[in-house]
C-alpha cells in the first residue's frame, strides 16, 4: 500500500511538473531548468500531505527543477539561490527544500502571499558543470 501512495505521488508531481514544463522553462548549457509559482491551494491534497505542505490561499509555492538533456526526465542536484520582492520593494527570504525522489529532484521554498500580491523572483542556477544562469519569473497570487 505505501508502495502505490509513493508511486501516486510521484505521479502527481510529474504531471503537475510536465504542465509547468511547458510554461517555464531556460536553457543552461546542458541542462533545462524548469520552474512556476502557484497558490498551495492548487496542490491536491495528497501531494501536499506527502510534503508537508499546507493548501491556503495565502501560501505560495515555488518550485524549481533541474534536468539534464538527452537524459529524459532524470533530475540533477545544482545549487540554486532565490530572492524574491513585491511591487513596494520588500525583500523576501526564500529558502529552498530539496526532495530527492527515484530520477526527480525538486527544490521547494512554501512561503506566505497576500491578495493580489505580485513577487518578482530572482533565481539564480549553478549547473553541475559550473555554467551559471539568471531567470526571472513573476507571479501574481490571488487570496480572496
Amino acid at each position: 500500500m505505501k508502495k502505490i501512495i509513493q508511486l501516486t505521488i510521484i505521479s502527481l508531481l510529474l504531471s503537475f511538473q510536465s504542465i509547468a514544463f511547458a510554461e517555464s522553462s531556460k536553457t543552461i548549457g546542458n541542462f533545462i531548468v524548469h520552474y512556476n509559482a502557484i497558490s498551495t491551494e492548487s496542490l491536491p491534497p495528497a501531494v501536499a500531505r506527502a510534503y508537508g505542505i499546507t493548501r491556503s490561499k495565502n501560501k505560495g509555492l515555488l518550485n524549481i527543477s533541474v534536468l539534464k538533456k538527452g537524459a529524459g526526465f532524470q533530475g540533477v542536484e545544482a545549487q540554486i539561490g532565490v530572492s524574491a520582492t513585491n511591487l513596494t520593494g520588500q525583500l523576501r527570504d526564500i529558502q529552498l527544500r530539496k526532495i530527492v525522489e527515484q530520477n526527480a529532484i525538486y527544490y521547494i521554498s512554501v512561503f506566505s502571499v497576500a491578495n493580489r500580491e505580485t513577487l518578482d523572483f530572482s533565481i539564480k542556477v549553478t549547473t553541475q558543470d559550473n555554467q551559471t544562469g539568471n531567470i526571472k519569473l513573476r507571479q501574481q497570487f490571488f487570496a480572496n
